[in-house]
């Protein structure tokens, strides 16, 4: 029974105690599963008779142990999860493994995973170079034209958006694990017609042309040289992949580019948006 006024306080206390084995162990799960798509426990919201037990029950006990240890720092948890072998793993597949293990119970290999909208969204952005970093300050609509981080989405409850829905954007009247994942037309669609999408490919293809003007506009007129496609074809793929295109990559871009098409249609940019849509921007490898 409560001793003391509502009992809010004595509550919070009894979660918060290190002799409560349950609290850090939920916490380390979500946070596992934050970066790994499944948590430890695969029933986040219950560890229970009900729920699942831990994959791994030993690695469970020795994160929520070195949790407190660390006085309930999140960020040595992130760091000590982070710098481990098994998060450093690519996500490429193996026969064997996959018959032995085929839900990746037993962290063989990375998972592959889709972006939710907010990184996605702010993923366009970052590609475009034009995502506003700054920390602190007022929510925004990230539905509407607005370059703020995800981080920062106003979110009015009896109104949510129906872009987010579309991505899958959980009720924000209740509290949720884990979010669903569907793969739906409305998502393609957008990614494909929506305004916002448009003009980060635009951006993104005047990013890849700025370094081009610069140069031009150092060498005399009379001895410019003609534009070099390859370099700014493989500038697209730095800003969008992370990466260098590959030969064969490099070559369909130049024909693609320079290939007649609708004069009112820059093939530059539906170059960006095209590399801007395909899985490997979209998802985490």
């Amino acid at each position: 029974p409560f001793q003391d006024g509502s009992g809010r306080l004595e509550l919070a206390r009894a979660i918060a105690k290190p002799e409560n084995p349950l609290t850090p162990r939920v916490i380390v799960n979500r946070i596992w599963q934050h970066h790994f798509g499944e948590g430890l426990v695969r029933t986040p919201s219950d560890f229970g008779v009900r729920g699942e037990p831990p994959t791994h029950p030993e690695l469970l006990d020795f994160l929520a142990a070195e949790f407190i240890d660390s006085g309930w720092s999140i960020k040595s948890l992130q760091r000590r999860i982070m710098l481990s072998a098994t998060w450093q793993q690519s996500s490429e597949l193996r026969h064997e493994a996959m018959l032995a293990d085929p839900e990746n119970r037993l962290l063989w290999h990375m998972p592959r995973r889709r972006l939710e909208f907010e990184p996605l969204r702010d993923r366009l952005l970052v590609a475009a170079g034009r995502l506003d970093d700054r920390i602190g300050g007022r929510s925004v609509m990230i539905h509407q034209d607005a370059k703020r981080r995800g981080l920062y989405a106003y979110i009015d409850r009896e109104d949510p958006p129906g872009l987010l829905a579309n991505f899958d954007f959980p009720s924000p009247d209740a509290s949720r694990a884990k979010r669903t994942q569907t793969t739906v037309p409305q998502q393609a669609l957008y990614l494909m017609n929506s305004a916002f999408v448009i003009d980060q490919a635009k951006a993104l293809a005047e990013r890849s042309a700025a370094k081009e003007d610069e140069l031009r506009q150092e060498e005399d007129a009379s001895s410019r040289a003609s534009v070099d496609p390859a370099e700014r074809i493989r500038r697209i793929y730095r800003h969008a992949l992370s990466r260098d295109p590959d030969d064969q990559e490099t070559q369909s871009a130049i024909s693609f580019v320079n290939h007649e098409s609708d004069p009112e249609v820059d093939p530059w940019v539906q170059l960006a948006q095209a590399l801007l849509l395909c899985n490997e921007f979209a998802f985490v490898d």
